[in-house]
């Protein structure tokens, strides 16, 4: 009975070391997940507002992208460029700009959902496509941005409290001994 005791007792706190880890680790995660959430959104509205502020400039950024692929995607087959809204506008009434880098018929469009600034790239119809939307290219930074906020936001902390919780259980453990020898001191 002693021994099954012992074990009980064991067993449970184990369980709640575990249990305890668990959830501590799952709300740092998600806090972290939060966290990366909410500064893509606060760098989608910082561009957002930037691209308002100064329009040229953010136009000169899409001509330097546009010139940097343009070597890929100016091949003799058909070359389809969709804007969002604003964009599009002004590319529409200013077709030159896009169709003197080009040597192949560039086709103007405005994409179905709007997008904060980029554009994308339709080739063949559609079999070939490229995503240079701002949207895309922050999620292909997530990584990185994930690994900086990693290394501001150390998960020591958890580390810690595994640690003095894991001291607490070696505590508690050697207390039931304890108290079980004395028990055993009393029997006899």
């Amino acid at each position: 009975m002693r021994e099954q005791f012992v074990e009980n007792y064991n067993q449970f706190l184990n369980q709640s070391l575990s249990s305890t880890l668990l959830r501590g680790k799952e709300k740092f995660f998600n806090l972290k997940n939060s966290l990366i959430k909410t500064l893509k959104l606060s760098l989608l509205n910082h561009i957002n507002k930037r691209i308002k502020d100064n329009y040229l400039k953010y136009l000169d950024f899409l001509y330097n992208i546009i010139k940097s692929i343009k070597n890929i995607i100016d091949k003799p087959q058909a070359i389809e460029i969709i804007f969002n809204s604003k964009d599009y506008s002004y590319f529409i009434q200013n077709p030159e700009k896009l169709q003197d880098q080009f040597k192949n018929l560039v086709e103007i469009n405005k994409d179905h959902t709007d997008f904060i600034g980029g554009f994308k790239i339709s080739l063949g119809g559609g079999l070939i496509s490229y995503d240079y939307t701002i949207d895309n290219l922050i999620d292909k930074k997530s990584s990185f941005i994930q690994r900086e906020i990693s290394k501001n936001v150390d998960d020591s902390i958890i580390k810690a409290i595994e640690h003095k919780f894991n001291l607490f259980i070696q505590n508690q453990k050697s207390k039931i001994n304890e108290y079980l020898r004395q028990y055993d001191q009393i029997q006899i």
